[in-house]
C-alpha cells in the first residue's frame, strides 16, 4: 500500500526534534510535542490512507502529545481518533479522566477536546483518523477505552484490537485496491464495540448505525459468494428485509447498489493488478461473485465509462512502462 515514510535520522542531530514536531503537526495540527528522552531521537512515521481512513504507524522514544484549549480548529477536527498501543506503555488523559494504555490497549476520543498522551518510554502505535460522518447516531464519549466492564464487551475489544495490530504490521505489503474492504471492516467491529458500550445487551446489534456497519462489514466479507443477497443478509443479521431497507434510507445509496458497487471495486483493482497471469475478464467476475459476464461488463462500462477489457490493457500497458529495462 502506498504510503509516506518519515524517519529522524535522515535529518541532522541538532534538527531531529524540530524535524519531529514539523512531521507531527503536518499530519495533526498544532499540538504540543515534547521529547522526553534525553538521547538521540531515533522516531519512524508512516501515514497510509485506508479508505476514507488517515492510518498512521508512530515508533519512538519518550514523548508527550498535548492539545490545548487555546488552539484553534485543526484539520483532524472532523474526524474522531483512535489509538492503538502495540508496545510500551502510555497515559491518555481528557478532562479529569485518564487511561493507561499497555500493549493491545486503544482509545477512541474527540480530538477536539483538550487530551494529553504521554508515552513513558520507546512506544510504537497505530493512530487512525476516522471520519465522523462513520459514526453519526452514536453517543460517542469524550474518552472511551477498551476498558470493559462486561464479557461481551471483553470480547468485542479483543477482536478489535487485534485485527487493529495484524492491520498495522501488514499494511506495508497490502495492495491499494484492499483499502474500502479493510475500512468497513474497521467500521463494523468499532460500530460494534460502540453499540455494546451503549447499551449492553444482546440485542444491541439493532441498533440501526450499528447494523449498518456490521451489514456492509458482512458484504465485504461474502462479495465473492454469487447468493449473496439482502435475503440472506436479513436471515443472517436476524432482521426482516424491510428494516434492512428503512437502516439505508439515509445512506448514500441503497444497500442493492452498495453491493454491486462494492464489487465492481474489487473487480477493478483484480484488473489493475500485475501479475505473471493475465486472467480473464470473465475470471475476474464470476470470482466477485457476478454470474454473467455480459452484465459486469455493462455495468463497468457505465460506472468506470471503459469496458474491463481496455481497462485491463491500459493497467497493463503502465505496469510494462514502469518496470526499468535490464541491461
Amino acid at each position: 500500500m502506498e504510503h509516506l515514510y518519515f524517519d529522524t535520522l535522515s535529518a541532522p542531530e541538532s534538527d531531529r526534534t524540530q524535524y519531529w514536531r514539523r512531521v507531527n503537526q503536518d499530519y495533526f495540527g498544532a499540538l504540543e510535542v515534547d521529547c522526553l528522552d534525553d538521547g538521540s531521537l531515533d522516531a519512524q512515521f508512516s501515514a497510509f490512507e485506508v479508505g476514507p481512513l488517515r492510518m498512521f504507524r508512530i515508533a519512538a522514544p519518550a514523548h508527550r502529545i498535548r492539545r490545548n484549549a487555546s488552539v484553534d480548529e485543526l484539520p483532524m477536527d472532523s474526524s474522531y481518533k483512535l489509538v492503538l498501543q502495540l508496545s510500551g506503555e502510555a497515559e491518555i488523559r481528557q478532562h479529569d479522566r485518564g487511561f493507561r494504555l499497555r500493549a493491545g490497549d486503544w482509545s477512541l476520543y474527540d480530538p477536539r477536546v483538550p487530551y494529553s498522551i504521554t508515552n513513558f518510554e520507546r512506544s510504537d502505535l497505530l493512530a487512525v483518523l476516522v471520519p465522523r460522518t462513520q459514526l453519526k447516531g452514536f453517543r460517542v464519549p469524550n474518552l472511551h477505552t477498551s476498558e470493559a466492564t462486561s464479557s461481551n464487551q471483553i470480547g468485542l475489544h479483543a477482536v478489535l484490537s487485534s485485527f487493529l495490530r495484524s492491520l498495522a504490521e501488514q499494511l506495508p505489503t497490502l495492495s491499494n485496491g484492499v483499502g474500502q474492504p479493510l475500512s468497513e471492516t474497521v467500521f463494523g467491529l468499532l460500530a460494534s464495540t460502540m453499540g455494546a458500550y451503549q447499551g449492553d445487551a444482546v440485542e444491541f446489534a439493532t441498533l440501526p448505525d450499528v447494523l449498518m456497519a456490521r451489514v456492509r462489514q458482512y458484504v465485504q466479507t461474502h462479495l465473492g459468494e454469487p447468493d449473496l443477497s439482502i435475503d440472506r443478509i436479513a436471515l443472517d443479521m436476524r432482521c426482516s428485509k424491510r428494516y434492512l431497507h428503512r437502516v439505508f434510507e439515509d445512506a448514500e445509496i441503497t444497500l442493492d447498489r452498495y453491493i454491486w458497487r462494492a464489487r465492481l471495486e474489487r473487480c477493478r483493482a483484480a484488473l489493475a493488478a500485475p501479475g505473471r497471469r493475465t486472467p480473464s475478464v470473465s475470471e475476474i467476475a464470476f470470482s466477485w461473485g457476478f454470474n454473467s459476464s455480459a452484465h459486469f461488463c455493462r455495468l463497468f462500462k457505465s460506472h468506470y465509462g471503459v469496458s474491463p477489457r481496455a481497462y485491463q490493457q491500459e493497467a497493463a500497458s503502465r505496469h510494462e512502462a514502469a518496470v526499468p529495462l535490464s541491461h
